[in-house]
């Protein structure tokens, strides 16, 4: 039987049920073989039996529901077979069910609505709380005159557990329609219960909602509600002492004598078992004494205490979030936490991730005092089973290096001798940060770069390595003797270099042409016709860019290419104090886990999300041909390619101009290098010797795309419907989920713009378009990306014959770099 079928059936089976028990009080009985009643449990059941069958089959109900099957069409059977009831457990199912399907089904859940409303009015409390909640759970706008009675009366019921959910009912009522809580003064009624009530969680709930819905909660920040709330802070439960300490902390005392009465209060609750509650805790405290140095420093040493006992015996869970918050205090204040370094020591049995930040507190806390110290038992971790503790112990190391500065000569020595554990990645690694030493501490490129000397390039396979020894090779090999032997070997295997190591050979044989011609003029030409043979775009134009800028003024090269490497003591990846200060203000929250404002990762009611309607077949046949049916693109004319009212959200994200940004990050002048030891022109000569005849674009030079095309989604629809000019290609990757989404800002980058995008896993879709430089030429483009399959079905649509197939293989070439 077909899932469909089945599902049909099940469905079939329990309204038949549910018919026969509001009928006879029992299910129906099986037929005998001669077609009649088998005569088995004819007895007419008793109450008791009929509850009994009733909870039965409303529990089958919710298990379907809960397995995404479709129980709405049993809408008006289950309210029949509910009522009347006293059974509180079939009311609470009753109710769950209608509230999961009440927008979908809002006619019929006005036949509830009476009921709900009579429950509002019984004895039991419970009964009482729970229709009105469920009565607010029902967000159909249509129905909310129902409601406000209800809620109203329940506000003031006597039985607590009934005014708190009153309160929240207040919240769902203002999401519907917030004009309504204004009208019925809801607001005022919830700040006379905040301040008056006797139950501390119809306060906390009082004050939840209060924050949500006034204009200005700051307004509800006053000197006696704080000082009510910290009275009866212990009344309250954990989870609502910690919304009280969030209100708090926004709570500015007066003069100092009020911030310690307000901190002795809260001195236990930094004792408690409850991390969350103790860190917000410490955040108010953090706050209260923010204007007041001293008194700041000394709640700092006096948080180390509970913060280090949390990070070391709780969970995994809990360690990590509180080795994140203390590694923004130890950012802040990295000399008040030196002496306690042996704290952020990595243990046997911390995760991964906690493993990661301790490393990262390590580095900060890192001092000339306790720096050897640190570095010895950083090094152990070189070794670790995890990879990435390995690399990330390598890099702190490095980090501690440049952070000392002059003093760091030990610690160098350290780091080179992580080249002789012949273990890849600690190999790889060291290079890579190698790379950075020697841009921070000029004094100790001799020692880095005599490292290099014995380098053996083919056991270098990861492409960031082999980029981090070619850009030394390329800034510094005028002190190596063997530089340009090293990188004619690495030369060799260009066609097999990732483009990044293409890039980095062809800046690193320029540059070092002007140090060292005689050596290296072979290389330089040998290096400008592969890179002008690349199928990447990038490498390709830096080819044809340097052999052009070499060709035409070798003095304007020269200052250019042959320039002495920038120093820096800061690089863009570590914190800045205005980021250390909206992560301080956001403490107690997600930010610092992840290291950036809210803002970032919290979307905004403003925000607007492009949405796409995917086809029902995206991911098989046709999807896999690029989207085209039987009849060719003639199928696409009566379907709306770019409808942006489904429900999938976009996955293109706007990026700025690339135009823009290289004409906004002009480089500041540099000083031009020595002259080079022989005469421009005998230079010029020398690379003419060889040079490639025409350096040819293997992706078609016929195709320049315009930086800054312009379409809207009318013109693509009517476009894409009327085209004949296509070509269909699939590319095949296994990093096509990785790629996926970023895929729309890659393809920004070479010119060609994402009209709309979406999708869900497995399958997702891209609509971009892209047109010719100086012509009216125009491409379309539709992508189907298949993350189980890796793949990725492309459909290239053009008003030109003649530019269609350049188009097409530009594209593919371009995508299959950016995915492999």
């Amino acid at each position: 039987m077909a899932p469909r079928e089945k599902t049909k059936g099940e469905v079939s089976d329990l309204k038949a049920k549910l018919a026969a028990v509001i009928k006879t009080g029992t299910l129906p009985q099986p037929k005998d073989g001669k077609g009649g009643s088998s005569g088995k449990g004819s007895a007419s059941a008793t109450p008791k039996d009929t509850q009994t069958i009733k909870r039965g089959l409303f529990k089958s109900i919710l298990h379907y529901m809960t397995i995404n099957v479709d129980m709405s069409g049993l809408f008006t059977q289950m309210i029949i077979a509910s009522t009347p009831t006293n059974d509180i457990v079939l009311k609470k199912m009753l109710y769950l069910y209608i509230c999961t399907y009440a927008q979908q089904k809002p006619d019929l859940t006005l036949l509830a609505v009476n009921t709900l409303t009579k429950d509002c009015g019984d004895s039991d409390p419970t009964v009482r709380g729970l229709a009105l909640r469920s009565l607010c759970s029902l967000r159909v706008p249509n129905l909310i005159e129902y409601l406000l009675q209800p809620l109203k009366t329940g506000l003031s019921d006597r039985d607590a557990y009934v005014r708190r959910t009153a309160v929240l009912g207040v919240l769902k009522v203002f999401r519907l329609d917030p004009n309504i809580v204004e009208e019925l003064e809801l607001e005022l009624k919830l700040k006379e219960m905040f301040a008056n009530d006797q139950d501390s969680q119809v306060v906390a709930n009082s004050l939840s909602v209060l924050q949500q819905i006034v204009r200005s909660p700051q307004d509800l920040i006053t000197k006696p509600v704080v000082y009510s709330l910290l009275n009866r802070l212990k009344e309250f439960s954990e989870w609502s002492q910690c919304a009280v300490l969030e209100f708090v902390s926004n709570y500015r005392p007066e003069d100092g004598d009020e911030t310690f009465d307000i901190m002795n209060v809260l001195e236990d609750r930094l004792q408690h078992s409850n991390s969350a509650l103790v860190l917000a805790t410490i955040k108010v405290f953090l706050h209260l004494t923010i204007a007041i140095p001293d008194i700041h420093q000394q709640v700092l040493e006096r948080i180390r205490g509970p913060l280090f006992t949390m990070m070391h015996n709780k969970g995994p869970e809990i360690s990590y979030t509180v080795a994140s918050h203390l590694r923004l205090l130890v950012e802040r204040a990295p000399m008040l936490f030196s002496q306690d370094y042996k704290q952020f020591y990595c243990r046997y049995n911390d995760s991964i991730h906690v493993k990661k930040v301790k490393l990262k507190m390590l580095t900060s806390v890192a001092d000339e005092s306790n720096a050897y110290d640190i570095v010895n038992e950083i090094c152990e971790y070189a070794t670790d089973p995890n990879e990435t503790i390995s690399r990330e112990s390598i890099k702190a190391v490095g980090t501690i290096a440049m952070n000392l500065g002059q003093t760091a000569d030990g610690l160098v020595e350290r780091l080179l001798s992580f080249l002789d554990m012949n273990m890849d990645h600690v190999t790889a690694e060291t290079y890579i940060v190698m790379a950075d030493m020697v841009r921070c501490l000029p004094d100790q490129v001799e020692k880095c770069v005599d490292a290099l000397a014995l380098l053996k390039s083919v056991e270098v396979v990861s492409p960031e390595a082999r980029e981090a020894i070619v850009w030394i090779l390329g800034a510094y090999g005028d002190r190596l003797q063997e530089a340009p032997y090293i990188l004619e070997t690495m030369v060799l295997g260009f066609d097999e270099d990732h483009a990044r190591t293409q890039l980095a050979l062809l800046t690193a044989a320029a540059k070092l042409f002007f140090k060292r011609p005689p050596e290296c003029h072979r290389l330089l030409i040998d290096v400008l016709e592969k890179g002008s043979e690349s199928a990447n775009q990038d490498v390709h134009d830096r080819a044809l860019f340097y052999f052009r800028l070499l060709k035409r003024d070798i003095q304007a090269a020269s200052q250019v290419l042959g320039s002495a490497p920038p120093t820096t003591a800061t690089f863009g990846e570590q914190l800045g104090s205005d980021l250390k200060d909206a992560l301080f203000k956001e403490f107690n929250s997600l930010s610092p886990l992840y290291g950036e404002p809210a803002s970032n990762f919290v979307a905004g009611d403003e925000e607007i999300e492009y949405e796409i309607d995917l086809y029902e077949n995206a991911g098989g046949e046709n999807g896999a041909q690029g989207g085209e049916d039987a009849n060719g693109g003639a199928a696409y004319a009566d379907t709306n390619l770019l409808d942006l009212s489904d429900d999938l959200a976009s996955l293109a994200a706007p990026v700025a101009d690339p135009q823009a940004q290289a004409s906004a990050a002009q480089p500041p002048p540099q000083q031009a290098a020595p002259p080079a030891p022989q005469d421009p022109m005998a230079l010029l000569d020398m690379l003419d010797v060889q040079k490639p005849a025409v350096p040819v674009a293997p992706v078609a030079p016929a195709v320049r795309l315009s930086p800054s095309p312009s379409m809207d989604a009318g013109k693509f629809q009517q476009l894409w419907g009327s085209l004949a000019n296509q070509d269909s290609f699939v590319v095949s990757s296994p990093q096509v989920r990785a790629r996926v989404p970023e895929l729309a800002n890659s393809m920004k980058a070479i010119g060609v713009i994402t009209m709309a995008s979406g999708g869900q896993e497995p399958v997702y879709k891209f609509y971009q378009y892209a047109q010719q430089e100086g012509a009216n030429s125009v491409y379309l483009v539709e992508l189907i990306a298949n993350t189980q399959g890796g793949a990725l079905s492309v459909t290239c649509k053009s008003d030109s014959a003649a530019l269609i197939k350049p188009f097409a293989s530009f594209y593919q070439q371009s995508l299959t770099s950016y995915v492999t």
